[in-house]
């Protein structure tokens, strides 16, 4: 490996959930994906497309779809950067504001792509460990050029209070970022903190709260500077003619993306408490998934393989502090019926 990069031959990549062939038949409750088909205005626009317009190049800035997220949030368009996907945000933050050799930090545990794109880049990663009740986190390293906050935490699902998370951004001296990936689940989000602290940024995506994982739209919302500063080191096109068309339709029926959510947030309750009485360990979360765990620890091996040999596909982190339990996406409510009765029939072996 002599041409590669020391750094990057010794690091493991991330690695994304599994996509199974649909003639598999899995329960695909591993990747956080809404079960639920994206407003009906998506088809009616993809309908709409003309073919011939795919050899023009998108409009590179996104304007269109800036001016409509600031809309819906209250923010101008000018505070507004989209990428391809929120992961594609993440590394125009690492880009702008850290340099190779200077520090990132973040809790563990929480969404591994943090990690690796701090070995991409060169800087030094800086992790704290979180533990139960998860309300009381150490103080992050105040020197840090960025500190990323997973808010709910991904893939636990539990939630920091704004309260708190407002306390954390004023310790730090570098950029903080709240990763809102799944916030649209939750009863709270930081969006007002960008009107009052100066280094907070807020990442967003459309993948799981409007059912568009397919398209890859992620976007932040930060003070105008900042935003303009991130805008010189994304990549020229990096998000297409058809997402943007996609997503703005989206966005336009907030009818059918409040539905959604509720549905989603109604199945994860009755989930939770129906998955408790069978005698599994329920983590509160305020996600599109849980967390749970078997009445034995360090049974989170055994549990995912038992859920996948009998076709329920979840996802097994061999990290520290989960290896209890699998990451379960809420699916819909028949799917997961069908998985309360697997989680049942299972018990005995776990």
């Amino acid at each position: 490996m002599k041409y590669v990069r020391p750094p990057i031959a010794a690091m493991k990549g991330y690695v994304p959930g599994i996509q199974p062939d649909p003639r598999q038949q899995y329960i695909k409750l591993n990747s956080n994906e809404n079960p639920y088909p994206p407003s009906p205005r998506v088809k009616e626009v993809l309908q709409r497309l003309i073919y011939e317009d795919l050899r023009i190049y998108p409009d590179p800035m996104s304007f269109d779809l800036r001016e409509k997220l600031g809309r819906l949030h209250g923010f101008s368009a000018d505070q507004i950067i989209c990428g391809n996907g929120s992961d594609d945000i993440l590394n125009i933050v690492i880009r702008t504001f850290a340099q190779p050799g200077e520090a990132i930090g973040f809790y563990e545990p929480t969404f591994p792509l943090y990690r690796v794109l701090g070995v991409i880049h060169g800087v030094q990663n800086l992790s704290l460990s979180v533990a139960e009740p998860y309300d009381r986190p150490p103080a992050p390293p105040s020197k840090v050029r960025v500190f990323f906050l997973a808010n709910p935490n991904s893939p636990v699902g539990f939630m920091y209070p704004l309260s708190l998370v407002r306390d954390l951004a004023r310790k730090v001296q570098g950029i903080f970022v709240v990763d809102e990936a799944y916030v649209e689940f939750a009863p709270e989000n930081a969006l007002n903190l960008v009107r009052e602290m100066e280094n907070v940024i807020i990442v967003r995506t459309v993948s799981k709260s409007y059912s568009l994982a397919g398209v890859r739209l992620g976007y932040a919302v930060g003070r105008e500077d900042l935003i303009q500063e991130m805008f010189k080191v994304k990549d020229p096109f990096n998000v297409t003619l058809l997402t943007q068309a996609v997503v703005s339709a989206a966005l336009e029926d907030q009818d059918s993306f409040r539905k959604n959510i509720s549905r989603v947030v109604e199945t994860r309750e009755w989930f939770s408490r129906e998955a408790r009485v069978l005698g599994y360990r329920i983590i509160p979360s305020q996600g599109n998934f849980i967390f749970p765990q078997p009445p034995q620890k360090g049974r989170g091996i055994k549990f995912f393989q038992a859920l996948y040999d009998r076709k329920v596909l979840t996802r097994f982190y061999d990290e520290q502090g989960l290896r209890d339990g699998v990451r379960m996406t809420i699916g819909s409510r028949e799917d997961m019926g069908t998985t309360l009765q697997v989680m049942k029939d299972i018990l005995k072996v776990l």
